[in-house]
């Protein structure tokens, strides 16, 4: 469609000299490699049809009428639901039937689609995914209070230390270690990019470190006398440890959660894991991938604090396949009082978020 000959209340324009908003410019770093940053879509009097609020991207579907009294057909791109719950958006932000104007960035791969910068109201009121950012203080809204967690059993009636509840992290940050690979595992990674490979862009659980302190999702902890379920906030993965068992069973099923057993060094709980698929350790950058074998193998160490508000997991890991030596790192994630709730991961990003083919 060239929209410089029709008389739509669609416009695009080239702005990339004029588009220099430093905090707006790195935010549009993540979807540069599927939209046109170079370019800028404006959809004025659309109308709303559906706003899907999900992760792991929010969708605006709109009509836009030209002046000729027909239609097109748009849907828009935003942030995940969860990030944009942390900045006061919630599934009534925006309803079906309002007249919206959009300004965004149009997509590369697919017409009628584009990622968007801010959303005008009827009433004049601008809406923007990239305002609202929580400050420190926010950060830690929702985190159990002293008083309520010395009210909190230290110990379960089998005598576990109690780890039972959910927890969310409160680290700026998530701390991946930088892996040497092998000759293997550099050849694994070549060719994959985070726009087009990321296992959640197709709903899929990256690995069982990652997840853990991925996004600030409240993860939750269930214990029973002979298993212990962790039931991760981001991309609804689910975990069994296995307290009953001794050795893994020698026939397995590579999964990405692995086969999980575990046992108490007093107040430690120790975790082994192995019988994994192979898949992605993390990511580097913007683009490139670290990946790990079907010869993973993790230990984990979760450790609850005295006053049992922050949990520790100290986690070693080591790949003969794809890593030289092994790595160990540690996080943290404080008892909350935020439940868990599904992630409700939807993939509608479409033609455009598809790698294209070669011809």
């Amino acid at each position: 469609m060239n929209y410089s000959d029709r008389p739509l209340r669609i416009k695009i324009f080239l702005f990339a000299a004029l588009f220099a908003l430093s905090a707006s410019l790195y935010a549009h770093h993540a979807v540069a490699p599927n939209f046109d940053l170079a370019k800028e879509v404006i959809l004025t009097d659309a109308v709303l049809t559906e706003f899907k609020f999900v992760n792991p991207h929010v969708y605006l579907y709109v009509n836009v009428p030209d002046d000729q009294g027909a239609t097109a057909e748009w849907r828009c791109e935003m942030a995940a639901a969860s990030r944009l719950k942390r900045r006061g958006w919630t599934v009534g932000s925006l309803l079906p039937g309002q007249v919206i104007s959009i300004a965004g960035s149009p997509g590369l791969r697919e017409s009628n689609v584009c990622h968007v910068d801010t959303i005008t109201l009827a009433d004049g009121s601008i809406l923007s995914e990239f305002a609202g950012r929580p400050s420190a203080e926010e950060v830690f809204d929702g985190l159990v209070s002293v008083a309520d967690s010395q009210s909190r059993l230290a110990y379960l009636p089998n005598g576990q230390r109690n780890l039972s509840g959910p927890w969310v992290t409160t680290q700026q940050s998530l701390n991946m270690p930088i892996v040497e690979p092998t000759t293997e595992g550099e050849q694994a990674g070549i060719g994959l990019v985070r726009h087009f490979d990321s296992p959640a862009l197709s709903c899929q659980p990256t690995n069982i470190i990652y997840d853990w302190i991925f996004e600030r999702e409240s993860n939750d902890i269930y214990q029973q006398d002979d298993k212990i379920t962790l039931k991760y906030g981001y991309l609804d993965q689910q975990r069994t440890i296995f307290l009953n068992q001794t050795e893994h069973p020698l026939d397995l099923s590579p999964s990405v959660t692995g086969h999980s057993i575990g046992w108490w060094e007093g107040e430690v709980l120790v975790v082994d894991t192995i019988g994994f698929l192979p898949g992605v350790l993390s990511y580097v950058g913007r683009s490139g991938f670290t990946m790990h074998s079907d010869q993973w193998h993790v230990m984990e160490r979760f450790v609850v604090s005295g006053d049992g508000r922050m949990l520790t997991r100290t986690y070693t890991f080591d790949d003969p396949l794809y890593m030289h030596g092994s790595y160990t790192l540690q996080d943290s994630a404080s008892l909350t009082t935020e439940p868990y709730v599904p992630y409700g991961c939807e993939d509608l990003g479409g033609e455009n978020n598809v790698r294209p083919v070669a011809n």
